[in-house]
């Protein structure tokens, strides 16, 4: 147990401060209109399902394996409210039964009286799910464009990093369309490069191990002008593009080239993002004694990755990874998920201490961004960047 664990207050007065700090947490997220759409859509699909009485379990459960704003979510699933519970169980019956039988539901009450209570329910939940998925599509996407509108006649007060990550994406839109949306849609939807622009300025140089389009390195550069760094990726086709991006930035470079045996240089700060879980555990632990071995003093390994320890929002990582990798998104041979826990012991056997670096607008599903030091070495707050 941490320590941090072990001087936890107990006790009521400490039960109500944690529940307050949650609420305050919970109503004071932060997020982009798209995923504020995106909770909006599924809590209306949670609130037109037949589990009445469980609606808020559901939508907690989901919002918080999606990573999306609880309080948004709960709200929504309030469709389901006195006021219009009738006609959406009408609806849903209705739907489900066409969808089940080619036909609607005779509105006879004798039909009601004899019918068979399991079908019934089936048609029910059937039809709540057709429902609630074109209401919740239909409303997600009113509530994105609204927002979109109203943030870009309103704007919120100004945000460094998002400026930055403004002129990176700028440097990809020469690019085809679907390179610079990723590269936004990256920036926007990931907190991981929040938090990495959050920690800047990085020791340098910094080694990207797995850059794919180089956006990242490109972001700590974006954050502090001059920073050296090198990236390695083993698409000929990203590597290309992250080149381009970098025009006019001659203290970064991107190679081609396997990982796996890619001899990491001396580095400041290593980056290993979503990078283990695509090799098998011991190519995995080879990968982070080399990372570790290349740090200069002083310097910083930063890993984000599924932590396969984190139950059930792991169980959803993991399928979201498989699904990808089926459908062609990421290359890896194989997908091996293992607890931080593993990670964290192999680097200490390095000689590093690594402890996870706290989210500010939370990390989705089970993924953990870990950092790690040289023992003995303070771990560094995050804290304000002067902007060049």
């Amino acid at each position: 147990m941490t320590a941090e664990a072990v001087g936890r207050r107990r006790g009521p007065g400490a039960a109500w401060g944690r529940a307050r700090d949650a609420l305050v947490r919970v109503v004071g997220e932060r997020a982009t209109p798209a995923r504020l759409g995106w909770a909006v859509a599924v809590g209306i699909l949670i609130g037109t399902s037949p589990f009445f009485g469980f609606h808020l379990v559901i939508c907690l459960a989901a919002a918080t394996l999606l990573g999306l704003n609880r309080t948004v979510t709960y709200l929504a699933a309030n469709i389901s409210g006195p006021w219009l519970a009738p006609l959406i169980i009408f609806g849903s019956v209705q739907t489900g039964h066409l969808i089940l039988t080619g036909s609607w539901l005779p509105l006879r009450f004798e039909v009601f009286r004899t019918i068979d209570p399991w079908q019934f329910a089936e048609a029910w939940l059937l039809g709540g799910l057709a429902v609630g998925s074109t209401l919740g599509a239909l409303a997600g996407l009113c509530t994105w464009r609204a927002l979109e509108i109203h943030r870009r006649r309103h704007p919120l007060p100004h945000d460094p990093i998002e400026e930055k990550m403004a002129e990176v994406v700028a440097r990809y839109r020469p690019m085809e369309t679907r390179v610079w949306k990723y590269v936004r849609g990256k920036f926007r939807h990931d907190p991981v490069y929040r938090q990495i622009a959050g920690l800047c300025p990085l020791p340098g140089p910094v080694v990207d191990i797995g850059c794919g389009r180089g956006q990242a390195l490109l972001l700590i550069a974006a954050m502090q002008a001059g920073v050296k760094g090198i990236g390695v990726d083993w698409s000929a086709t990203r590597i290309e593009k992250a080149r381009r991006a970098a025009g006019g930035l001659p203290s970064l470079a991107f190679e081609q080239g396997d990982i796996r045996s890619w001899p990491v240089p001396a580095a400041g700060t290593v980056l290993l993002i979503d990078v283990l879980h695509y090799n098998p555990a011991p190519a995995q632990d080879e990968l982070l004694r080399r990372a570790a071995r290349s740090l200069a003093p002083g310097g910083v390994i930063y890993i984000r990755d599924i932590d396969a320890g984190a139950g059930a929002r792991a169980w959803v990582s993991c399928l979201q990874e498989r699904i990808g990798r089926l459908l062609g998104f990421n290359r890896g041979t194989t997908l091996c998920f293992r607890p931080a826990a593993e990670t964290v012991k192999v680097l200490e056997a390095e000689g590093l201490h690594a402890a996870e670096v706290p989210a500010t607008t939370g990390l989705a599903f089970a993924n953990v961004l870990l950092e790690a030091r040289h023992a003995g070495e303070a771990a560094r707050k995050p804290q304000a960047v002067a902007i060049a």
